[in-house]
């Protein structure tokens, strides 16, 4: 038992040596779920009386990818004051690949609400009209009131993160 702990700590030692970590530790395990575009509208209303930030992405989008990681440190940073974060994946047809997107999702320890279109081409350019979204990341951000804020643009988690916190600050 002794020497089977040893092992394990050296073994950890040298993977943490040689830039190999263990992958994030999620508070939740990592889902996802399939939804339309009127349900969207039913989950953003679920959590009226919180701050609600939607990460727009899709897993071909080489700047979704990259910028993913920022969005799991403001959820990680801001999740115990009350922050709701939901990332949503608009690529229509993506749906097919949801195990890819889950796995991705999981090496991000993406332990936030995780939705993926499954709707019409039609209705997906209906909602991306809605919310202005001519491109991809994106971000939205919904009000304690559950009204839809002009957010920073994306990339600039400093400026992102002091935007969420004011509006968390508001009763």
């Amino acid at each position: 038992m002794i020497r089977r702990a040893i092992l394990f700590t050296a073994a950890l030692a040298l993977g943490i040596a040689v830039g190999c970590m263990p992958p994030p530790v999620t508070a939740k395990p990592v889902e996802l779920r399939s939804i339309t575009v009127d349900q969207y509208e039913e989950e953003i209303a679920k959590h009226k009386g919180k701050v609600v930030l939607v990460d727009v992405w899709f897993f071909d989008c080489s700047p979704c990818r990259d910028k993913f990681p920022e969005f799991v440190q403001l959820h990680n940073e801001l999740r115990s004051e009350g922050l709701v974060c939901i990332s949503v994946n608009v690529r229509p047809g993506e749906v097919t690949r949801k195990r890819e997107v889950l796995d991705f999702l999981k090496e991000q320890g993406a332990d936030t609400i995780n939705l993926i279109f499954d709707d019409s081409r039609q209705q997906l350019n209906r909602w991306f009209q809605k919310y202005n979204v001519h491109h991809t990341p994106e971000t939205i951000v919904y009000n304690r009131r559950g009204e839809w804020v002009p957010a920073p643009e994306p990339g600039d988690n400093e400026s992102m993160s002091r935007f969420l916190k004011d509006l968390l600050a508001e009763k």
